[in-house]
Order: C-alpha cells, then structure tokens, then sequence
C-alpha cells in the first residue's frame, strides 16, 4: 500500500512556521534584554539615587548656612545662631548617613570624589567642631578671627560640594544619552522584528491559502471521480445484469432442449454429440457464473446462507463429480483422505464450500497431466460449538514459479509456466477469477487460504473455514422432484405464458404439454395483462424483461386487482440475472418465487406443483 507523502508546498510551510518559532524566540530574547536594560535605565533616570540626594540636601543646607550665619554676622540676632547650629547639625546628619552608605554602589563613588579634596570622616569632625562651637556659642560677632575661618571653611566645603554635584551631573547626562541611545536602539529592534514576524506571516498565510486553494480542488476532483465512479458502478450493474441476461436467455433453451432430447435419444453417437453441447455449455455457464460472483464479492453485495449439512458429504460429493468427469477424462486419480466423522453437522453456506472446492480441484485437475489429485480435509481445532476444518488441495501438476505465487489469487491473472507444453498451455486457459473467487469466498467466512508449490512438481492450496456446530438433523432421503413423480393434480391446469423469445416460448410450451398443462402465449406485458383480466388461469409465468410492461409491473398490478381470486394468483418469474438486488425488487412487487435461467425442467415442475398442487 502507497503512503501519502508530503508535498513540497507543505514541507515548505512546516519549514516557514520552524523559522517563525526559532526567530519568534531569538527576537523575543534580544527583545527582552533591550527592554529591560531600558526600563532600568528609565528608572534611574526617574528616581534620583538617595546618596546623591543626601549630598544635594548638604549642599543646600550648608549654602543656606553661609547666608544665615553671615546675616547674623551682619545683625547679630541670636535666633540666627540656632538657626546656624541646627543647619551645621542636619549637613552632618547628612555626612554621616553618606559615611555609612560608602560601601555601596554610588555612595563610595561620591566618597571618592570628595576625598580628592578632603577626606568624608574629616569633612565630619570639622563639622563636629563647628556644631560644637555654636552650641556653646563660642562663635560671636567680636571674634573676627573665628568668624573669618567659619567663612573659610564654609566656602570651601560648599565649593566642594558643588564641584562633585556638578560631576554627578554630567554623570547623570551622560546615563541619560545612553539611556536614549538604548531606547532608539531598542525601538529599532522592535519595529525589525514587527516587519520580519509580519512578512514571514504574510509568506505563511500565502502558503496556507495556496494549499487551501489546491484542497479545494482535490476536493472537487474527489467528488467528480466518486460520482464518476458511482455512475460506472451503476453502469457496471446494468452491464452485467444484461450481459447475464443475454448469455442465460439462449441458455436455457440450448440445456433445456439438450435435457428433452438426451431423455429421449438411444442412439450413442448423437448422446455423445449431445454431451458435448452440455458441457460446453455448463462450461459457458460456469464462465458467467464466475463473472458475476466475483462482480457481488467485489461490490460486498454477495450473502452467505446459513443452513446446516454434513460437510464430509459434501466434500465426498465435490470430489466424486469431478473424478468421474475431467479426471476421469485426463485418466487422473483422484484422492479423498477427509478425516471427519460422518455425523459432523456444521451450519454454513453449503453451496459457496462446493464452489470452493469445485473450483480449486478443477484448478488441480486442470494443471495436472500426471499423477493425481489428493483433497485433505481436518478439523484444525474444536470448540463446543465451533469447529474449524482445514481442506488442503494438492496435485502433481506443473507447479508455481516463485515469483507467481504472490499473485496467483489477484483477479485475471493466470499461471505462465514457460517451461509447459503445448497441452499444458492451452489446458491453462480460463477467466482467470477462480481462485481470486475463492479468496473472497473464505475470507468473506471468516476463513484463510494459502498455496505452496514447487515448480513441476505440483502445488497445495490449504484453506481453513470456521463453522458453527448444528444440532438439528437435515433429511439425507429428501429427493428432487422428478419429470416421472409430477402430481396428476397438473392435468388440466391453465398457464399463461408471457415471453417475447420464441425458443423459449417453445421450449416452456413443450415442458408445460408434458405434464398436461393448458397455456395461453402472450409475447408482451399489455397482452399478457389484457389476457389475464379476460380469462382464468391457475398460474403465471411471467419473464421478466418482456416488452411494454416488464414481469414485476404485471406482478404489481395483479395484486392490487379487485377481483380476491386473481389477485391472489402465483406469479413464477423467468429471469436471466441473478443480481440479488433485483431478485429482492422482484419479490418485493408481488412475484412469487424466480426462476434463474437457465433453468432444469426438475425446478420448474418442483415449483409448478408447489403452487398448483
């Protein structure tokens, strides 16, 4: 079985979107660190750092000094010394919160800055002193010499401390260039990676709509090709159903008149001739046959019946038809070793094991030249109530090449064995489904089936079939219906005949003379149904593709006629298919049972005296 590849749109898309993923990431991780670097840089631009703010506040404290002291200098008021003392008292405040802060970060810069002039604990007990000195008032107007050093050192400290603010400023600057430079430089990154993201996402919707576009359209050509191939399948139907029609109509007038005459012919030669007639024709038949089954397994529309039988007769029975026929006639044996009981009653479909079988040793007979044939038969294993029996087919035919073996159960095909004769080679010809037929018939049962060979040596088909065990018991005595047993209550009977092929209107009024059935011919459905209000009969035989009106139109309309005794007249259709759902639509209008054509003059007496009895 095929895979489903990926096609090259597809694989580019997966490779666009593992592009976005990888450069998504790789852009977000660059675009993280931009943004935090630049929310640090925000906050130290909006928050002023507290040690610089401590010297900002000494700074103004001790300009404020200066003019305070020098006013009182000037007016000599004793509030202006307190005020002094306590402006001396908060700059040292400040010099002493800036010493304990000089192990960290900006404070120890601030430090450094100042003890290029004059060291922190310095500044502090000059302060000290100076605080000292007001308190104790030991700084007055008359002391010009105190006086003058105050001012000294007040000026120079104030200097000082301005020389470092002014630093600190154009620290602050240059922080704040950066910051903006990182913030140009971040908004760049940003919008970069708004327009890549936005193309690699055009390219992915491009890409999107372009499988979108190409899904439609397989859509489209799934539902064009399923509704071609439901009208082919109904073609297929209809062909096969006029196909069987066409072939089985002759049909039953070259067996049934073959049959009429082989009961009745003494003469050797011409039983011989009339041999030959029905062999080739059971053999067209069989063709048809294989045709057709093989169209119902392939549809799914083939079912099984589910009746019991002893499965051991009906092995014995396969195997003593062929052995006294084509076996016989190619001077082949063949063997049965079947090691089941006599009373193995199983429930399964009787006829598709005989088809089984039928099919695979006439297969063996028919590649056979040599030698013989052996059917195999076991019970594989049991249950209470299921046995599965194996059935293995073998002959000493010409064998399978090896590289043939795989392919021996696939519809049409056909064994080619170059090392065969001339006999072997035309022996081999057929349809070519008979084993691909009984693969789809032990399958279909739930079975398996399997073949080994070795080339001109011959092959083993083994198949294995699981049966559900029966206990009802099935009447072995039951004997067909003879032409020689028919019930005398036929005599006088009335039949009306509708067919339109005049040798099987021929072949049906020579059956229906046989056994003393009057008949009325009517070679179409308007005469037939115009025959039918007119006179009285005990039964129909309708086929069912007659002219103007078909078989189960007729049967529709007798039953919804007024009169209670023709309405409830028995309807036997003629028909050549053998498509189930058309014997189901048949029944269902109103026809009582069908006869498949071709037909054995057993059935339609069996089914003449069912009904007129």
């Amino acid at each position: 079985m095929k895979r489903a590849k990926l096609s090259f749109s597809n694989i580019i898309l997966i490779t666009a979107c593992l592009v976005v993923v990888v450069s998504i990431l790789f852009l977000n991780v660059i675009n993280t660190r931009n943004i935090i670097t630049l929310k640090n840089s925000i906050d130290t631009l909006s928050i002023e750092n507290k040690n610089i703010s401590l010297l900002r506040s000494a700074s103004d404290e001790l300009v404020e000094l200066e003019l305070v002291y020098n006013k009182y200098l000037q007016t000599g008021e004793a509030s202006l010394i307190d005020l002094s003392s306590k402006l001396v008292d908060n700059t040292l405040k400040r010099l002493i919160n800036l010493q304990q802060e000089s192990d960290s970060g900006r404070a120890a810069q601030i430090v450094h800055q100042l003890a290029k002039e004059r060291p922190l604990p310095a500044m502090i007990a000059d302060f000290q002193n100076l605080s000292s000195k007001f308190k104790k008032n030991q700084i007055g107007v008359s002391r010009i010499s105190e006086t003058d050093s105050v001012n000294i050192l007040l000026a120079q400290y104030n200097q000082q401390f301005k020389r470092v603010l002014i630093k600190e400023d154009a620290f602050r600057e240059n922080l704040n260039q950066t910051i903006f430079k990182n913030a140009v430089t971040g908004t760049d990154v940003i919008q970069k990676f708004f327009w890549i993201s936005l193309l690699i996402i055009l390219f992915i919707v491009g890409v999107l709509v372009y499988n979108i576009y190409k899904m439609v359209n397989y859509e489209n050509e799934i539902l064009e090709a399923r509704e071609k191939a439901v009208k082919l399948a109904q073609v297929k139907s209809r062909f096969l159903s006029n196909m069987s029609h066409e072939i089985r109509s002759p049909l039953t007038a070259i067996m049934g008149f073959t049959e009429i005459i082989d009961k009745i012919e003494t003469d050797a030669e011409k039983r011989n001739f009339l041999h030959a007639i029905k062999t080739s024709s059971e053999h067209l038949l069989s063709t048809v046959n294989d045709v057709l089954d093989f169209s119902k397994l392939d549809a799914g529309k083939l079912k099984l019946e589910k009746q019991p039988f002893y499965i051991k007769s009906a092995i014995e029975e396969v195997s003593f038809a062929l052995s006294s026929t084509s076996a016989a006639k190619k001077g082949i044996r063949v063997n049965t070793v079947i090691n089941l009981p006599e009373s193995l009653l199983v429930k399964g479909d009787l006829f598709r094991l005989k088809q089984i079988l039928y099919n695979l040793l006439s297969n063996a007979i028919k590649f056979t030249e040599k030698g013989g044939v052996t059917i195999d038969a076991v019970i594989a294993s049991k249950t209470p109530d299921k046995a599965v029996i194996r059935i293995a087919v073998a002959d000493t035919g010409i064998g399978i090449p090896n590289d043939q073996i795989k392919t021996v159960f696939e519809e049409f095909t056909q064994v080619s064995n170059n090392t065969a004769t001339k006999d072997n080679r035309r022996a081999i010809k057929g349809t070519g489904l008979g084993l691909s037929i009984c693969k789809m018939l032990v399958e279909l049962q739930g079975g398996t089936i399997g073949v080994e060979s070795k080339l001109n040596h011959g092959s083993v088909f083994t198949f294995s079939i699981p049966y559900e065990l029966a206990t009802e018991k099935v009447d072995t005595d039951k004997e067909q219906t003879t032409m020689t047993s028919i019930s005398p209550v036929l005599q006088g009977k009335k039949a009306l005949v509708i067919e339109d092929n005049d040798v099987n209107i021929m072949l049906l009024t020579m059956l229906l003379k046989k056994v003393g059935i009057v008949y009325d011919i009517a070679k179409d459905g308007e005469l037939g149904l115009q025959m039918f209000k007119e006179n009285v009969y005990d039964i129909i035989l309708t086929d069912i593709n007659v002219p103007k009106l078909t078989g189960d139109e007729i049967a529709v309309f007798v039953r919804q006629y007024p009169d209670e005794v023709k309405r409830n007249m028995p309807i036997v259709g003629l028909t050549a298919t053998i498509v189930q759902d058309d014997l189901d639509d048949y029944l269902a209008a109103g026809i009582n049972q069908v006869l498949v054509k071709p037909f054995k003059q057993d059935d339609l007496y069996a089914t003449l005296e069912k009904y007129l009895a």
